[in-house]
């Protein structure tokens, strides 16, 4: 009866490849600020998602982009799951392929 009122996690994971390494993201959270704070070497440069520096591929989950990402990513990037890590809050456990700095 109470299954449509299912409380929120307050944090996801976020499993990223290919390393496999997971970091938690907070709900409210974006995924870069979450990466930074576990020490992942994310790139990344304007952190307002206008140059797409932070962009990663979603392989698995849901998203809540906090902009259109329409305006730094193109039309072959957005069918095929990419976002803007800096403008990416997570509505589930989500898999990213991301090509981390050394």
């Amino acid at each position: 009866m109470f299954s449509l009122f299912k409380k929120k996690s307050s944090s996801y994971s976020a499993t990223l490849m290919p390393s496999g390494k997971e970091i938690r993201v907070k709900r409210g959270e974006n995924l870069l600020t979450a990466a930074l704070s576990a020490g992942v070497k994310w790139p990344y440069k304007c952190r307002v998602g206008s140059c797409g520096t932070c962009k990663c591929k979603i392989l698995d989950g849901k998203i809540s982009p906090e902009i259109d990402f329409g305006y730094v990513l193109n039309f072959d990037e957005l069918n095929d799951g990419y976002a803007l890590a800096c403008q990416t809050a997570l509505k589930t456990d989500i898999k990213v392929m991301v090509n981390l700095k050394k």
